[in-house]
């Protein structure tokens, strides 16, 4: 019996043999790890298949993260679209693996591209013996298709598959002024660097955010060290010096495996034209790895001069910004605003002050208050340069969680991720949408995109951790949280989360211990209205009752979520004051 090797499903057709995937008979790109998994899941379709097995069969007899096989699902659901019915091909099926859905039909024939020629004298035989002559056309078209498909594979060879997508990280620049106020300059130029890595290509190359990457400030760590911690396969790691409205920058590429220097260059020019310098560097590091540069994008130009000035107020923002208090955030907006009264028409200027009022919420400023500013700076940035991933991501937080406009929240998310796949303000916001709409196993996924690209992020891991606590996964949000204290001992919120879900599986003991770690570690409103919820549901009420005071306390001079309020008055039974919270929550859209 001739074995079956050609898969068809919807409008795809998989070639088990050739390993290509065709939509409506067109190739379809997929690296070819994405292809190994997609054949496993369609092989077994309907049955559960366990992530071990998947690890195995995909990478076998290599030891790979947990990670690379989510990335690879993600990958395929992103190709793949929805079932007829509407339905994601590739099921999760909580802490054991996944499951394909969608009817599969086994065809003996193989593709197009697989076809031989047939023998005429036995195909001859074959029809008469059926009496079917209205199959000699279609004979002949086989012969066609299978000649040309064989002439072609002649003249024209196969190109090889896509490679996998390169990850960098930008290690801090170092500032070689010798002032440390000096700081916020080489800070700043990391970021850029990132921002401008992120979005030349997308599709070859991801880049560690900045949250995590700043963690290395200092560190005396190998390349290879921070390589393997990050899972990357190359690091850029440079220095700058400012001497008045001159700037010098060295930076060197690093292949991360063998600590080898692909390049070292030196660059100096006038402040002025600093973001020439970025562009110049970003380019070299892609032609370096052999990446094809995007076409230069519409909007504000890279090679434009800028106003030192407000350059130096840019930086500055960016600098209070990165402290994550109340008034690092007071301060950034002051810069941001002083800087677009310097250069009114900066793009960049205007997502920047976007972000740092989305920032405010929710831990100082409520939504009413913040997120109507942030909607207008991110609309007068893509006013001005529509390629803003950062801008794109914060609009879309403001339709998601101020507007409640799905759809535009959907548009908005997307477009980020299309401009800067590594952007993890864009992977995390499309999570909270697909999570807000119930979509849990989807919003896990792209919450798992946030900790590849930014592991170290405590914030990003804390909105996650929510993501898998709303999911009803309560074990994998314990394991999560226990990881993220693991990050940062001190972390408030975590312990919060942690003692939530605890609560959830009826873990009285360790409930009580991470209530109190959460109560020691911060001064939230929000993260003692947790710990009130944690206690009342394992019937320890009075403990519950103090911190509901000190929760109503703390909320008489720093913002609190009203819906964690009502919650948390909801636990401990006093319901009226409870619907009072949601409603001053759903007139303030609490977040």
């Amino acid at each position: 019996m001739k074995p079956k090797h050609l898969f068809v499903f919807g409008s795809y057709r998989l070639d088990a043999e050739e390993r290509v995937l065709l939509r409506d008979g067109k190739p379809v790109t997929l690296p070819p790890k994405d292809v190994e998994t997609l054949l496993v899941l369609v092989e077994r379709a309907g049955h559960i298949v366990e992530k071990e097995e998947l690890l195995e069969k995909v990478w076998p007899g290599v030891f790979v993260e947990e990670g690379n096989l989510s990335r690879r699902i993600f990958n395929l659901r992103q190709v793949l679209g929805d079932t007829e019915d509407g339905r994601e091909y590739i099921e999760t099926i909580p802490r054991r693996g996944y499951r394909f859905v969608a009817a599969v039909h086994e065809d003996g024939e193989p593709s197009a591209q697989a076809q031989a020629i047939p023998q005429p004298a036995q195909t001859a035989v074959h029809l008469g013996r059926k009496k079917s002559p209205w199959l000699w056309p279609l004979v002949l078209s086989v012969v066609l298709v299978a000649t040309a498909y064989l002439v072609t594979r002649r003249f024209w060879p196969r190109q090889s598959p896509p490679s996998r997508k390169v990850m960098l990280v930008v290690l801090p620049f170092v500032n070689l002024s010798g002032d440390v106020h000096q700081d916020y300059f080489a800070d700043g130029l990391t970021e850029e660097m990132i921002t401008q890595l992120g979005q030349l290509q997308p599709a070859k190359l991801g880049v560690i955010a900045r949250t995590s990457a700043m963690r290395y400030k200092n560190s005396r760590q190998s390349a290879a060290q921070i390589c393997h911690e990050l899972s990357v396969n190359y690091l850029l790691e440079g220095s700058v010096r400012q001497e008045g409205q001159r700037v010098r920058i060295a930076a060197q590429l690093i292949q991360g495996a063998d600590q080898t220097h692909l390049w070292a260059e030196s660059y100096e020019a006038p402040l002025t034209d600093i973001l020439s310098v970025q562009r110049q560097i970003a380019e070299r590091v892609t032609n370096s790895l052999r990446l094809e540069l995007l076409p230069a994008q519409a909007g504000g130009s890279p090679n434009s001069a800028v106003n030192p000035e407000a350059y130096r107020k840019y930086l500055l923002g960016l600098n209070e910004s990165r402290k994550g208090t109340r008034e690092g955030g007071e301060k950034a907006i002051q810069y941001f605003q002083e800087a677009i009264a310097t250069e009114p028409k900066n793009a960049h200027l205007y997502a920047a002050l976007a972000e740092a009022h989305r920032a405010s919420v929710p831990f100082y400023s409520p939504p009413n208050v913040a997120m109507p500013l942030a909607k207008e700076a991110a609309l007068k940035a893509l006013e001005l340069d529509p390629n803003l991933a950062s801008a794109h991501a914060t609009l879309g937080d403001a339709y998601l969680l101020f507007d409640w406009d799905w759809k535009a929240a959907e548009a908005e998310y997307r477009q980020a991720q299309e401009i800067n796949p590594s952007s993890p303000e864009a992977q995390l916001g499309y999570s909270d949408y697909l999570s807000t709409l119930g979509r849990h196993d989807e919003a896990i996924t792209h919450a798992q995109q946030v900790y590849l690209v930014d592991p170290l992020a405590l914030d990003n891991r804390i909105e996650a951790l929510w993501i898998y606590y709303f999911s009803g996964r309560m074990q994998e949000t314990i394991e999560r949280a226990q990881k993220t204290i693991q990050l940062e001992p001190q972390a408030g919120s975590g312990y919060a989360l942690l003692s939530l879900a605890y609560s959830q599986t009826g873990r009285r003991t360790e409930t009580l211990q991470a209530a109190e770690n959460a109560s020691r570690f911060s001064d939230s409103p929000g993260v003692f209205a947790l710990a009130v919820s944690a206690l009342a549901r394992i019937g320890e009420r009075k403990k519950a009752g103090k911190f509901l005071e000190r929760a109503q306390e703390l909320a008489k001079t720093r913002y609190i979520c009203r819906f964690l309020l009502a919650a948390a008055l909801a636990d401990l039974g006093q319901n009226e004051k409870a619907l009072e919270s949601l409603e001053r929550g759903y007139r303030e859209k609490s977040t």
